[in-house]
């Protein structure tokens, strides 16, 4: 039986680090108090705590002083609303010293569920540095909701639109240092990542539409330019102009459907790729958690239901996964019908273009630039067909990505 060792017997090493190897993973579960339930051996011996020290004490016994209070009220919220949240944080040791983790917590149907590995990528610096200054805003008096904001305010200076886009970023970041992962897992994940390129091809396709919708929509004011040059001769031009232009404004609305803030398809299937990802990744380090503990035959792990606490949590969030990423499937059946809505109305404007066509023969004998007009035209409308092609195309791939997984 392994010995435990009391606190008090222990010296302490104020000021310094403690080490661990990056193939070590951290594991505690607490109940909706915070209270801990189960420990890991691993998070015990960082955190230089027997588990009967551990057990039936609040988590924050291992918290450091030198963390931001704001960041611990992101957490919470997130948590409380079923969320999961990703995040660094340094805790204490019973001996004085510090260790930084890279927790990724999950609630439980009764509680909360933690694993942590050793952070090493370029988002660990940074985030270091703001917490800092965190730090010193909370020492001036900043309060703990107002810390939070300013948080997010210092993500948002890195292209963060919010703290659940950055945290999730960080645990990609993260996850690909590991050389660990199990390769069922794996296999997923590079599915998921294949979607994931998927969507940039798509969203790329989009911003290509929506330029050549931006070039053009001049055009209907150089017709009305035309038609009054022209006076009685440019009647027939400054109607087309008015048609042209409603026509082109529907068809830019409908390209907004795709990829507008709030409701664009193309967002909801991005977001909901991006919770599948992490909430993969997440079930990765669970699980991984779970067998490295089967494997070195943790009796202590087994009295606490350790490793069907992390099994049972691994699975949830595969479950997860797979409704996000059925989500993006059904939300990218709808592409393939907004194209073809398009095409259909790229040939309306294809037939306002040959009235124009008819007008510029009827004035063969004036150099009026309506030419010029057509031509820009065409070549725009050949542009949006092929992208619109390509994007149906796209989203026909996703789809059947999506149902495999």
């Amino acid at each position: 039986m392994q010995q435990t060792t009391k606190t008090s017997d222990r010296a302490t090493v104020p000021g310094g680090e403690v080490d661990f190897p990056p193939e070590q993973l951290l594991a505690s579960a607490t109940d909706t108090r915070g209270v801990i339930r189960y420990a890991n051996s691993e998070f015990c011996r960082v955190a230089g705590m027997s588990k009967e020290e551990l057990v039936g004490a609040p988590h924050k016994v291992v918290r450091h002083p030198e963390m931001p209070r704001g960041l611990f009220h992101l957490m919470w919220q997130r948590l409380q609303s079923r969320l999961p949240v990703c995040a660094y944080v340094k805790n204490a040791s019973a001996d004085g010293r510090y260790y930084w983790v890279f927790a990724s917590i999950t609630p439980t149907r009764d509680g909360y569920l933690s694993v942590r590995i050793k952070p090493g990528s370029d988002f660990f610096e940074f985030t270091r540095d703001i917490y800092t200054d965190a730090l010193a805003e909370e020492a001036r008096g900043l309060p703990p909701d107002k810390s939070a904001e300013y948080l997010v305010k210092r993500l948002s200076e890195k292209n963060f639109p919010d703290f659940e886009s950055y945290a999730f970023a960080a645990l990609n970041a993260e996850f690909s240092l590991r050389e660990d992962i199990d390769e069922t897992a794996d296999a997923d994940l590079r599915k998921i990542s294949k979607l994931t390129d998927m969507m940039t091809e798509a969203e790329a396709l989009v911003h290509k539409i929506i330029s050549i919708f931006q070039q053009v929509r001049g055009e209907p004011i150089n017709l009305r330019i035309l038609s009054s040059r022209l006076e009685g001769a440019g009647v027939a031009i400054g109607t087309i102009s008015k048609n042209y232009e409603t026509m082109s404004d529907d068809m830019y609305q409908m390209v907004d459907r795709l990829r507008c803030d709030d409701t664009g398809l193309l967002v909801r299937m991005r977001a909901a790729l991006a919770h599948a990802h992490s909430a993969s990744q997440m079930s990765a380090l669970m699980d991984l958690t779970a067998k490295q503990s089967a494997l070195k035959h943790n009796s202590s792990s087994r009295g606490h239901g350790g490793r069907e606490i992390l099994h049972a949590q691994a699975e949830s969030l595969s479950e997860i996964s797979r409704a996000a990423v059925s989500d993006v499937a059904t939300l990218g059946k709808i592409i393939p019908d907004v194209c073809r809505q398009l095409r259909r109305r790229i040939n309306g404007l294809d037939l306002v273009k040959l009235l124009c066509r008819v007008e510029s023969g009827r004035m063969s004998d004036i150099d009026s630039g309506l030419l010029g007009i057509i031509h820009r035209l065409e070549h725009a409308h050949h542009q949006t067909d092929r992208h619109l092609a390509a994007l149906s195309a796209t989203a026909i791939q996703i789809d059947s990505t999506s149902t495999a997984l």
